[in-house]
């Protein structure tokens, strides 16, 4: 008699449940970092972690030579979150 092991997917969210998407902050330093590489402000010899984070979360990218431009996702941040 064979059994059948394989794994089962069980989702914990009913499909008629509404969840939050989940939306990453930005420190108060990486923020300003991106506000300021927005305004066409030179942002090369800021901490390699500010930039990193920006990177990783897609609201930057890197191009020719390392220069660091601002993504609509980072513009779209920027709207929502600048003072």
């Amino acid at each position: 008699m064979t059994q059948d092991r394989s794994l089962k997917l069980i989702s914990a969210i009913k499909p008629s449940e509404k969840t939050a998407p989940f939306k990453p902050r930005l420190t108060p330093e990486q923020l300003e970092c991106l506000s300021r590489c927005a305004r066409g402000i030179s942002v090369r010899f800021d901490r390699h972690e500010l930039i990193d984070a920006l990177l990783a979360g897609g609201y930057v990218e890197r191009g020719v030579a390392g220069v660091v431009t601002v993504t609509a996702r980072g513009q779209g941040y920027l709207r929502t979150h600048s003072g």
